[in-house]
């Protein structure tokens, strides 16, 4: 079960970045950031906070080995 959704502007207050920044991720080759699981217009994307949270575990591996 989903703990929940942040929205575009969440995840860009979260980690202080651009809305365009968060989409750049996505298409990253290396390590991407999750796809939203709602797709709209502009900031309605919603991301599961699942995912997102998974992602922010791997990344976090990464980095301390």
């Amino acid at each position: 079960m989903i703990k929940g959704y942040w929205s575009t502007k969440d995840l860009s207050e979260r980690y202080r970045c651009s809305s365009r920044t968060i989409f750049r991720w996505v298409e990253r080759e290396t390590n991407p950031f999750p796809k939203p699981r709602i797709k709209a217009s502009g900031s309605h994307n919603l991301w599961a906070i699942d995912d997102v949270e998974q992602w922010e575990d791997q990344v976090s591996y990464q980095a301390a080995a």
